[in-house]
Order: structure tokens, then C-alpha cells, then sequence
């Protein structure tokens, strides 16, 4: 009997606890709810915080660029005009002088008044100047994209009298980044820009002296078949280009030009392991002689006249050796 008549207790216990348990979940769950919805709350709080923070910068900055670019000429001009002088011919190399004069009025107007040219000189005997008075640095991919997005940027590469003044060829920019060594500058020209190679590339690349450059144009299925660039390579004093030239599958070929560059700029180095290779690189003694002497390269006139060695290459019919006394060295291809 007491076990039957507790029974009725518990039932009624369980019932009435059943809404209280009913209601402690809804309050949890309105807990959950309440909590996230106050996270979320928060998150684009602090969201729109940040952002109006950013705004706020950002206006802050372009008042402060505006009350600067006002202010640019007077605050510019408080310096005399013989420290502007010093201060581009010193600090400013003449490629970069078209940037220069393209970043306001101000340096626009200094240097038409300082007389200056607004071009740019990327012949191969400028680049070489530049590269031996280390007073330059190599362009970066960002001056290539800005000649390309800023000038008359034309395809493909012509010659003389059949180019376009004051254009700049893709050609061009193709043989400079040659020069500077850039794989990633070749790369973007070639690749993403579409450039083509011009024929005096692999001339560039010589005098470069880039192994990278090399191995990314054979990459791309460019043959080092001409003479050109072991011609580059003995101007421009890059033996170790020269070596690496030499010694593909099959060779790189060379002439007598290769010895006559060697000569003229005084690269002894290059002059003798050409000499000695088995069979040597062809030359012309005397003509190289002269050449040095001419360039005022004492040491190259006292190896050669040292040198046992009378043998002369055949002169291939159609080519002057006049073309190595003057300056053009296949430069009137290059500058825009």
C-alpha cells in the first residue's frame, strides 16, 4: 500500500517539474540568443568603427596632400637655383630625368631652365658609361610599367630612318631589361606584355654578362647563332658570359670581332682567354694593336706586342675594320 499511494506523488512531482525544465531551456536558449546576437552587435561595431577610422585617415592624408601640393612651388623655390643645378646634375642621371620633370610644374620648369633634355639614352655606349661610373642603379619592373602605361609604346623594332621619333619600341625595353640581367623584367615584357625579341638582344645580353638571362632566352627557344653576343660580351668585359657562351652544345660562335671589342676596351682578360682557347678566337693583330692604342690601353699594346702569335684571321669579305674606330657601335638602334 505505501508504495502504491507514493506513486501519484511522483506522477504529480513530474509533472510539475516539466514546465520548469521547459522554461529553464527556453531560457537558455533565449541566453544563446541574446549573447549572440550582442556579439554580432559588437563585431559591426567595431567593423564600422574601423572604417570610419580609415575614412578619417584617409581624408586627414588627401587634406594634407592638397595643403602640401599647394604649398609645393613656394616651399621648392626657397632653394637658388645654383643648388637645383647641383642637386640634378649630381643626384639625377639623364634616363631619369623625363620622371623627373613629369613629377610637377616645378621640376618640369627647373629643368627646361636648367637646360635639360627630357630623353631617354639607352644606347649601348651610355648604358656601359652609366654601368662603369656607378653612378646608377638598375631600373626596377615598376619604371618598365611605367614607360609602358605612360608613352607611345610601339611593337616589334625598327631601324633608323624607319622608326618613329620619340617612340619607344618594345624592342628596346626587351634588349635594356637584356642588359640590366632582369629575368623578372623579361619575363613580364615577354610573357604577360607580349614583347617580342629584337635582333641586337642577344648583343645586350652580352654585355649584361646575365648567365639567368641566357638560360631564360634559350628557355624560350632563342638561339645564340651569330657571332653577336660573344661580340657583346668582350665589349661590355663579361668573361664570364663569354665562357658560358663558349662552352654550349654546340658553341656559341665568334669571330674576329670578339678580340677587336676585347682590344678596344681594354678587357686583357677577355683578350687572353680568348687567344688561348684551342683553336684560339680569330683576330687581327695589328688592327687590335691599334685599336688600343687609339683607346689609350697601354697594357693590351704590351701584351700584343709580347705575343709570339702573328697569325691574322681570313677578313671576311663585306666587313670594315673602320666600323671599330668610331663610336657608333651599333648604338643608333637604341634611344627613344
Amino acid at each position: 500500500m505505501a508504495r502504491g499511494a507514493g506513486e501519484p506523488s511522483a506522477k504529480r512531482a513530474k509533472v510539475d517539474e516539466d514546465p520548469l525544465v521547459r522554461r529553464k531551456e527556453e531560457g537558455v536558449r533565449l541566453l544563446e540568443e541574446a549573447s549572440a546576437k550582442g556579439k554580432e552587435l559588437v563585431r559591426k561595431a567595431e567593423e564600422e568603427a574601423e572604417r570610419l577610422k580609415r575614412e578619417a585617415e584617409d581624408t586627414l592624408c588627401r587634406a594634407c596632400a592638397d595643403i602640401e601640393a599647394a604649398n609645393l612651388d613656394e616651399l621648392l623655390k626657397k632653394l637658388p637655383p645654383e643648388l637645383w643645378e647641383k642637386i640634378v646634375d649630381e643626384s639625377v642621371q639623364q634616363n631619369d630625368m623625363i620622371a623627373l620633370a613629369m613629377t610637377c610644374r616645378f621640376f618640369r620648369d627647373t629643368t627646361r631652365d636648367l637646360g635639360k633634355k627630357l630623353e631617354t639614352d639607352l644606347k649601348a655606349k651610355h648604358l656601359l658609361e652609366l654601368r662603369k661610373s656607378g653612378k646608377t642603379s638598375s631600373h626596377t619592373l615598376s619604371w618598365f610599367q611605367w614607360v609602358c602605361d605612360t608613352f607611345n609604346t610601339m611593337p616589334g623594332f625598327k631601324w633608323g630612318s624607319e622608326r618613329v621619333k620619340g617612340a619607344m619600341y618594345e624592342g628596346i625595353l626587351v634588349t635594356y631589361a637584356a642588359f640590366q640581367g632582369s629575368v623578372e623584367i623579361l619575363r613580364w615584357l615577354m610573357e604577360e606584355k607580349g614583347c617580342e625579341l629584337a635582333g641586337n638582344t642577344r648583343w645586350h645580353a652580352g654585355m649584361g654578362g646575365s648567365i639567368e638571362v641566357f638560360e631564360y632566352l634559350r628557355g624560350r627557344g632563342y638561339e645564340f647563332d651569330g657571332d653577336m653576343a660573344c661580340q657583346g660580351a668582350a665589349h661590355g668585359g663579361r668573361l664570364e658570359a663569354l665562357q658560358f657562351l663558349r662552352g654550349l652544345d654546340p658553341p656559341c660562335p665568334w669571330d674576329w670581332g670578339t678580340c677587336h671589342w676585347a682590344a678596344r676596351e681594354g678587357h686583357l682578360e677577355i683578350l687572353e682567354w680568348a687567344r688561348d682557347q684551342d683553336p684560339p678566337c680569330p683576330w687581327f693583330r695589328g688592327d687590335c694593336r691599334d685599336l688600343a692604342l687609339k683607346s689609350c690601353h697601354e697594357h693590351i699594346v704590351q701584351w700584343i706586342d709580347q705575343r709570339e702569335d702573328e697569325s691574322d684571321a681570313e677578313f671576311p669579305e663585306g666587313e670594315f675594320l673602320e666600323y671599330f674606330y668610331y663610336d657608333n657601335n651599333n648604338d643608333d638602334d637604341d634611344d627613344d
